[in-house]
């Protein structure tokens, strides 16, 4: 990967192709996670941005809130010479993507997100509030098993409770990966987590983002799934959605072209549509 200096940081990024800049933003623990969506062929007509989030893998630290790493994408924009781009983001990464389109939408085409978590304001006041509860308990025992010096044991204590696989879907990715996502533990549990649970975004917030939106989900029930769906519907009442029938969060490095086809078809009908503003 290439290196740029950028918002105080040294930011590992690879660009790839030639067309509309689309712009992939990972989600926590693993930093090479959309390798394998970014890498489909679906996208073979645009420009595709991959980077490492600050803390991750080949980038600089420290971890940052979202508010910082808005801040680092909108600096590697800068590097690169694009106005503006396609964002792809999954799971926390499509947080920071909701902060830099709410705060910067002129740097913004058009904005898919992939499963973030609900904003915790929204939470409480919706009737999804005992998902706080769920979610609680998870983080502790994460942040217990990683003080203990267990860190596989951390994230197994984050995502067995919604059934998700971790070491397959880190090893579907690719050779070191699973071990990337132990080495740079220190950033999510030490530096991100607290933030991730935490964070207040709404409908005033999403008021500014003046991008068409795509909301990805997968068919598999869990308790986090219904809420997120009702989160950027409340959001984004004019959202597209799309749903992959058996998939799961992880569906990104183990089903990628499934996940990569919808999402470049809206890309692509984005990209000849005219501006909402």
């Amino acid at each position: 990967m290439k290196t740029a200096h950028t918002n105080g940081i040294e930011l590992a990024y690879d660009v790839r192709g030639v067309g509309e800049p689309v712009l992939f933003i990972h989600g926590a623990i693993w930093a090479d996670f959309l390798r394998p969506l970014a890498e489909q062929p679906a996208f073979g007509e645009f420009q595709t941005i991959r980077y490492h989030r600050r803390g991750y893998g080949e980038s600089g630290g420290p971890a940052g809130g979202f508010d910082t790493q808005a801040a680092d994408v909108v600096a590697l924009l800068d590097h690169l010479d694009v106005d503006r781009a396609h964002l792809v983001g999954h799971s926390e990464g499509a947080m920071i993507a909701l902060v830099l389109a709410a705060s910067h939408p002129d740097r913004v085409r058009s904005l898919t997100l992939i499963e973030p978590l609900p904003s915790s304001g929204w939470l409480a006041a919706s009737k999804f509030a005992d998902l706080l509860d769920f979610l609680g308990p998870a983080f502790e025992a994460m942040v217990g098993r990683y003080q203990a010096g267990d860190v596989a044991g951390a994230f197994d204590a984050l995502f067995e409770p919604t059934g998700l696989d971790w070491r397959t879907a880190a090893k579907a990715v690719g050779p070191g990966v699973l071990e990337q996502g132990v080495e740079d533990a220190a950033t999510f549990v030490e530096g991100e987590a607290s933030a991730l649970v935490g964070w207040n975004f709404g409908v005033e917030q999403a008021a500014a983002i003046d991008s068409r939106v795509l909301s990805w989900a997968c068919s598999v029930e869990n308790p986090i799934t219904p809420a997120t769906r009702a989160f950027l519907f409340e959001l984004f009442p004019q959202r597209e959605e799309v749903v992959l029938e058996g998939g799961d969060h992880f569906s990104v490095a183990t089903d990628p072209a499934a996940v990569a086809e919808p999402i470049a078809d809206f890309v692509s009908r984005q990209s000849a549509a005219a501006p909402l503003r």
